[in-house]
């Protein structure tokens, strides 16, 4: 089972880097080009034709600035853009143009603009379109010249708008990425922890120094999962067109905590699993019993949503919580082996913050997935509700 499914990343990256998966990097930004090359022309007739600017090259600019953007951000990006283009116009014009052009003046120039710009806004990128303003007005855009500042600004404004509009009009789906994400972690989460089960069946730590590789790089995963909800969630709030999906993306926003408490979770296991196996100490077998069921469960719901079947979700979430549920019931202090050491007990509780952790990604409280445990306590805060 381990063997099926160890070097998870590995294998990913052996099909992004195939003909097929170039292709399909391909086809996923074809959208996005189309709405980056639609909307730089659209701005720049809109600034050469319409408001008879010359050289209207910032209104693309910004276009491509922010369409670009991912994370959720390019509302307040293409407001930053546009207040820093006309803060970099109004310091430029009123401060700095008289300095003329040199080493030294654009020193003076560009810290000058970055101070005064840091009383208007924390944002990096205002900070910088007021530098820049500020260079370009002074050396290349002087008040007066064929390209002024105000223009710039009028520009970046067009290009900020035409961009919002673009992507209000031409959306991308909101969820396909973000559900890959999700996926992909699932799965590589599933295959560590066959690992833990194959070097605890097997007593040998060396089986698991591949899942600790392979999990203490994940932070990157995280974020992109991270990023593409958070560009869902934007793309569903701007566009009318995906109005109806915003309570799915809401859902799937509420996947990230547990996805990423699990990962943190699976991690201390990996990593207490190999202290155990280089004590020579041992687990029962229901404890690796558990952890393969759990890399099963992972390895399950990685599929619900890499395929994006509405129907499988309706089927498989319930029955993967209440394979959840059962696990839950048969992680009782009784599983650690007589007289087990620390390390046994370390990893039967990471085995049911996990199973905890695994029932919040399927759609329950935090409250509700605690109380499927088997008690451990006299007095537990979430009494039982169930347990095999």
């Amino acid at each position: 089972m381990a063997k099926e499914r160890m070097s998870t990343r590995e294998r990913l990256k052996a099909v992004d880097l195939s003909l097929q998966g170039r292709i399909q990097r391909v086809r996923n930004r074809l959208l996005p080009i189309a709405q980056t090359a639609v909307a730089a022309g659209l701005a720049f007739w809109i600034a050469s034709e319409l408001a008879g600017h010359e050289q209207p090259f910032f209104a693309p600019i910004s276009v491509i600035i922010i369409i670009g953007m991912t994370g959720g951000e390019r509302i307040n990006k293409a407001w930053d853009i546009s207040m820093g283009c006309i803060l970099g116009v109004l310091v430029g014009d009123l401060i700095f143009y008289r300095l003329g052009v040199g080493g030294p003046q654009i020193a003076v120039m560009v810290a000058g603009a970055l101070a005064i710009a840091s009383f208007f806004s924390r944002s990096q990128l205002v900070n910088n379109q007021v530098a820049i303003g500020s260079v370009l007005i002074a050396t290349i855009m002087p008040p007066g010249g064929d390209v002024t500042g105000i223009d710039r600004s009028i520009d970046a404004f067009i290009g900020a708008s035409v961009a919002m509009v673009t992507l209000a009009l031409i959306p991308q789906g909101p969820v396909r990425k973000a559900r890959q994400e999700i996926a992909k972690v699932m799965e590589l989460m599933s295959s560590v922890l066959d690992d833990v089960a194959a070097g605890l069946r097997a007593r040998d730590s060396g089986v698991i120094d591949e899942a600790l590789a392979s999990i203490r790089t994940t932070q990157n995963d995280i974020d992109a999962m991270s990023t593409a909800i958070a560009s869902g969630a934007e793309s569903a709030k701007l566009s009318p067109f995906l109005w109806a999906s915003r309570r799915y993306v809401h859902s799937l926003e509420n996947v990230i905590p547990p996805v990423d408490a699990a990962i943190r979770t699976t991690h201390v296991l990996a990593r207490r699993a190999h202290v155990l196996c280089d004590d020579r100490d041992e687990v029962s077998d229901e404890q690796i019993a558990l952890i393969d069921a759990l890399a099963k469960a992972c390895l399950d719901i990685s599929s619900v949503y890499e395929l994006n079947s509405t129907q499988l979700q309706s089927v498989a979430i319930p029955r993967i919580t209440n394979e959840l549920r059962v696990l839950g019931g048969r992680s009782g202090m009784e599983v650690v082996p007589d007289r087990g050491v620390l390390s046994a007990y370390v990893i039967l509780a990471q085995t049911r913050s996990l199973i905890v952790d695994l029932l919040q990604v399927c759609g329950m409280s935090r409250e509700s997935a605690a109380a499927v445990l088997a008690p451990t306590s006299e007095s537990p805060k979430y009494p039982p509700e169930f347990y095999a």
